[in-house]
């Protein structure tokens, strides 16, 4: 029901966030940050929903295969909001205190975002053991955290290479189907674990 209401935001979000990415931190960041984070959402979810099934998006979803084309964009854009919060918290050069952050951060980002999609039904959850928002599973924003860190891992890992810029950007879309496995492995662990 609505969901050409997470299609526009999730679109207004990655036009945004892209724009402010190309003018404020450079052009090559941004296309590495959100070609990256498109591929790896795009991996990512086309396993979720042919393999493990554990969430079915509303049928009028607009998909590229069996999964969401414009609501992907979402992903990107909550890490980079989640990065720019971050930045804003923390002055330190290290990996682990913006990543801690980023965890934080894109985690509570998307809590209103799922709790949202819960009530408007854009995208289900099959067997949610312990719930709380009105049917948002309990491991989601950690999810969602732990997909931004982990990104972010390898984005950081990435950008402090001695590769050209052209090359940061290959290395991140090669490197897109592992961050979607780390993440995948994540999500498997914690459903494991707690539901």
């Amino acid at each position: 029901m609505f969901t050409f209401i997470v299609e526009f935001l999730s679109l207004v979000l990655f036009v945004g966030c892209a724009w402010h990415a190309a003018r404020y931190e450079s052009r090559a960041f941004a296309q590495q940050w959100f070609i990256g984070a498109y591929l790896y959402v795009f991996i990512r979810e086309t396993i979720t929903q042919v393999a493990l099934q554990t969430y079915v998006y509303a049928p009028a979803i607009t998909r590229l295969g069996v999964a969401p084309a414009i609501v992907g964009l979402l992903w990107g854009g909550i890490f980079y909001l989640a990065y720019q919060f971050a930045r804003r918290f923390t002055a330190s050069p290290n990996f682990t205190p913006v990543a801690a952050l980023m965890f934080v951060i894109a985690a509570s980002l998307a809590l209103p975002i799922e709790a949202l999609a819960a009530q408007l039904h854009w995208w289900l959850y099959v067997n949610p053991a312990h719930t709380f928002f009105g049917g948002v599973p309990v491991i989601v924003p950690v999810i969602w955290g732990g997909g931004a860190a982990i990104f972010y891992a390898v984005f950081f890992q990435v950008n402090a290479s001695r590769l050209p810029e052209r090359g940061k950007l290959y290395a991140m879309v090669t490197l897109s189907p592992l961050i979607a496995a780390g993440h995948l492995l994540l999500a498997l662990a914690l459903s494991a674990g707690i539901g």
